[in-house]
């Protein structure tokens, strides 16, 4: 089945041309049906470009703002019936690729996530953040029927990308990962997770953008727009 692996990316050459050789080392593993797609930043200033000619992935730049417009550039040009994505930054390991894949095959799964919070999984992530980000998966697993997925926040995934199509995005930043199973599962009921143990690891190289304090209250604000939009689809499949 064919994959689009997709990388969003701000200023990461120096970790792209290491990773780059190793996503598909790993991918090759599992399949040769795949596509590398590299979403840059308009404001970057690196050669990121340069780097994905290098490997034979396509390069776009985003073509709106914040990480959400990044996320929905990707799944835009996502040309794959499934769509992978990790982060640039080695701390989601390539080495787990083949796990992950083979997962969400063999368990003909919707989505499929290397997961922090599985029995098996680490987390090298700071103290607060860690505390912050299962402080939220409880709160989403609890009052957004998701209970039974342990790492809802992480961003190691891979989906089916028909689901990711069907979402109109309120997300900004990295409250997104919430969103998408959220709304995927509101609108798919019967949708299939499974969960691959990872151990998440501090960047290799540059300068972090994951601060979960930095962007609390855009975790807020989702979750009343979430709130809202659970209330009005339970009405409209009532009223259907």
């Amino acid at each position: 089945m064919g994959v689009t692996l997709t990388i969003l990316a701000y200023n990461e050459a120096e970790n792209l041309i290491n990773l780059l050789p190793l996503v598909i080392e790993n991918l090759k593993k599992v399949t040769d049906d795949y596509e590398l797609l590299i979403v840059d930043c308009d404001k970057s200033t690196d050669n990121t470009k340069e780097v994905c000619e290098k490997f034979g992935a396509k390069y776009v730049v985003q073509e709106t703002p914040y990480y959400i417009g990044a996320y929905k550039t990707a799944v835009k040009f996502a040309q794959k019936e499934n769509f992978f994505i990790m982060d640039a930054d080695f701390s989601h390991s390539p080495e787990y690729i083949p796990e992950i894949y083979n997962a969400f095959i063999n368990n003909n799964a919707d989505v499929a996530i290397g997961s922090r919070y599985v029995a098996g999984g680490e987390n090298d992530d700071e103290s607060q953040n860690i505390v912050y980000s299962k402080f939220l998966n409880f709160v989403y697993q609890n009052l957004f029927g998701l209970r039974g997925i342990n790492d809802i926040s992480g961003g190691f995934k891979m989906y089916k990308t028909e689901i990711l199509k069907n979402i109109n995005f309120m997300s900004r930043y990295f409250e997104a990962q919430l969103e998408i199973l959220v709304k995927a599962k509101i609108q798919n009921p019967g949708l299939k997770v499974v969960e691959v143990p990872i151990h998440f690891k501090k960047r290799d190289k540059g300068v972090t953008k994951r601060n979960y304090f930095t962007f609390l209250p855009e975790f807020c604000l989702l979750f009343v727009k979430l709130l809202i939009y659970k209330i009005f689809a339970k009405f409209s499949k009532k009223h259907k």
